[in-house]
């Protein structure tokens, strides 16, 4: 009995010291004797070997905070709330990370502007003094209309609140500048065993180098601001000596998101609108921070992700956490290999950097947990009932050395030359009809019917005229249908071409700046959705009909984003304008489809096959049938509102169906294996589907 007595607790000694990590001096432990205090050849008592200090730090990951929408303030209570009980057994959370997007929709004005109080220091007061360490997004940099980037001067305001606005959390003390580990105030232990930063952050800007619209600010130049940061970038990489490299930014090179990857943002081609496409900015991350970087954390798309490296930028793993004060779907999860994706929740992401353990055999390892926020449920998702943290996903990744990839001088080397400007959009013929002439129709006749119940006239007008400018737009679309009918003519592609440029002309003569705000910032997106052809030329000054017609891509993609970015702002308006929202979200969803339509028309090759670009109109199709019944939705109740006609989605189902299906059968898809059929086939089910439901 006495055996088994001693035996028990030499067992638990030996848990306990397994659960702590060790602490003894590493000899047998089946026996007491092995527990007790040690002596020296002369009989002392050894003194207890000291235990093994593993350096640690914690901290969280977040961006596209600056909304001051409730589900930033649960995003923030929710933050303090998984450090607290993190500080029970990993330490405390020492800093965060903060992506950028900081103040939407347009950025600080001044150091005293309130938005600073009312969008960051409130709804992150739970966090108390814990250093936010932050970095410039598009919409910090607004120069027309929010998000578009174009004024990086106001980026300064951020950097000038770091030294003058006496914030307690607050840090950014240049628009790209580094930190370690070992610079942080509450770090308990900043250093590796052997003398090393645990940490070393490099805090980019990647404004200037992927912005929707450039800025005619010389500082902020390729040349200027592009190499300086560049040059500084590689030194603080090569030369840090942490254990782990972390850079930050607010741009992604990877994401599956609505933005994508970069060197290909927004659908964009990026051999004729690098900057747009982010191609400027991907060759500046493969110069200067992949590989040498062991991740590469960003926002920008307003969702939660972990993805895999890929080869082009060797050991570097990808974070992006952009849901702080947003949030957005998933939108090709297959893009990139996920270790974890979530999109249409709050979140953010928690980490832990440690070195190797000796005792417990422990890796150097960085540790993520993604946290999804609800700000309507009890402990906002984040903690159970029972008081438990409830993380979405948990992963630790062991420190990996650099694979040593070939580094090109793309960045560094002769920028990509922009194409001479196209002709001006009065070439387009005003008359032109192709398969969808009947669908245009009955949708902006029913657009037309819906804006007559509308007792505000000066709202009415600039709805009509937003109207013609859909329509206008829609041709672009039509016209490259009737390419595909006729069997790849490049006189209906010069059309859409054409439709494209006329609608820039007719938007950019609608004078919104009565309307209430934020509806009359559309005339700003309008003005550099015109502007940004770069002026006319005539009918010998293109490059061809792809790169021309790719050419026009970007100022679609830029006044898609605008409005879209208009439509975010209306939205956190108690009391929108109904009518006047419906149809600009109306106008984003047909640039989005004329964006897709030509991209394919840009990429097509004359003796190819045509299954992208039919697959392409169709999708528009899509977006927009799905779009309209929205508006479909709006009760009459409403006075500002009325409804579409009851008949008009059965009215245009019928007219795709019968005019464009019909068409593009007869002529086209005898060579494609009726494909366009099949890909109508499911709008019609759901179409159907909804109007079951509704009526």
């Amino acid at each position: 009995m006495m055996f088994l007595t001693r035996y028990i607790a030499v067992l638990v000694s030996v848990l306990v010291l397994s659960a702590c990590g060790g602490g003894g001096s590493g000899g047998d432990t089946d026996s007491a004797q092995d527990s007790a205090p040690q002596q020296n050849a002369d009989g002392d008592q050894a003194p207890e070997p000291e235990p093994v200090v593993v350096a640690s730090t914690q901290f969280i990951a977040m961006g596209d905070s600056g909304s001051g929408s409730p589900g930033q303030f649960a995003v923030g209570e929710s933050m303090a709330a998984v450090c607290e009980l993190k500080t029970e057994q990993n330490g405390p959370c020492e800093f965060v990370l903060g992506f950028g997007d900081n103040i939407y929709e347009d950025g600080a004005t001044s150091v005293d502007d309130a938005q600073f109080e009312e969008k960051f220091e409130k709804p992150f007061e739970p966090m108390g003094t814990t250093p936010f360490y932050m970095v410039l997004g598009n919409h910090d940099n607004t120069g027309y209309v929010g998000g578009d980037g174009a004024n990086n001067s106001r980026g300064d305001i951020q950097v000038d609140y770091h030294y003058e606005g006496n914030s307690p959390r607050w840090r950014m003390p240049a628009r790209f500048y580094a930190f370690g580990s070992d610079e942080i105030p509450t770090a308990a232990i900043p250093e590796t065993r052997d003398g090393r930063p645990l940490l070393n952050v490099v805090s980019l800007d990647s404004n200037p180098l992927a912005s929707t619209v450039a800025d005619a600010d010389s500082r902020f130049s390729w040349q200027n601001y592009g190499m300086q940061q560049l040059i500084w970038a590689q030194d603080e990489m090569i030369s840090s000596n942490a254990l782990f490299n972390i850079a930050m930014a607010h741009h992604p090179y990877l994401s599956n998101g609505s933005h994508g990857n970069a060197g290909n943002y927004d659908f964009i081609p990026s051999f004729i609108l690098p900057v747009i496409s982010g191609q400027r900015w991907k060759d500046f991350l493969e110069e200067s921070i992949c590989d040498y970087a062991d991740f590469l954390m960003t926002g920008h798309d307003h969702d939660l992700q972990l993805l895999e490296p890929v080869e082009s930028c060797g050991r570097t793993r990808f974070v992006v956490s952009g849901a702080a004060g947003k949030m957005r779907s998933i939108q090709d999860p297959e893009r990139n290999r996920a270790l974890f994706q979530r999109g249409d929740t709050y979140g953010f992401f928690w980490v832990q950097a440690s070195e190797s353990n000796p005792e417990t055999g422990a890796p150097a390892q960085m540790c993520f947990e993604a946290y999804t926020v609800d700000p309507d449920v009890d402990g906002f998702g984040v903690i159970s009932p029972e008081g438990n943290l409830t993380p979405a996903h948990s992963q630790c990744f062991e420190k990996s050395e650099p694979v040593n990839i070939a580094r090109g001088k793309d960045f560094s080397g002769t920028p990509i030359s922009m194409p001479v400007p196209l002709s001006e959009g009065n070439q387009f013929d005003v008359d032109f009809t192709g398969p969808l002439k009947a669908f245009r129709e009955q949708l902006t006749s029913g657009l037309n019917t819906l804006n007559m119940a509308n007792p505000n006239a000066e709202t009415q007008q600039v709805v009509a005229q937003m109207i013609n400018g859909i329509d206008t737009l829609l041709a672009s679309i039509d016209a490259a249908a009737s390419s595909i009918t006729e069997g790849g003519s490049e006189d209906d592609i010069a059309q859409a071409n054409f439709a494209v440029q006329a609608a820039a002309d007719r938007l950019k003569a609608i004078d919104t700046s009565g309307l209430p705000a934020p509806f009359d910032r559309l005339g700003d997106a309008f003005e550099a959705f015109a502007e940004g052809f770069g002026g006319s030329g005539n009918e010998e000054s293109g490059q061809g009909l792809s790169r021309d017609t790719a050419f026009l891509l970007g100022p679609v993609v830029q006044l898609a984003i605008n409005i879209d970015n208009i439509v975010d702002a209306i939205d956190q308006q108690a009391e929108p304008v109904p009518v006047l929202r419906g149809v600009t979200s109306l106008l984003s969803t047909v640039l989005r489809g004329v964006g897709e339509t030509l991209e394919q028309v840009a990429v097509l090759d004359s003796s190819g096959g045509t299954d992208a670009l039919v697959g392409s109109i169709n999708e528009a199709l899509n977006t927009l049938v799905l779009e309209v019944l929205l508006l479909e939705e709006a009760p009459d109740s409403i006075n500002q509102n009325a409804t579409l006609p009851t008949n008009f989605l059965s009215d245009a189902l019928q007219t795709v169906l019968r005019e464009v299906t019909e068409q593009l059968d007869r002529t086209l898809l005898q060579t494609v294996d009726n494909l366009l059929g099949r890909l109508l086939a499911p709008i019609t089910g759901l179409i159907r589907g909804l109007l079951d439901s509704l009526f």
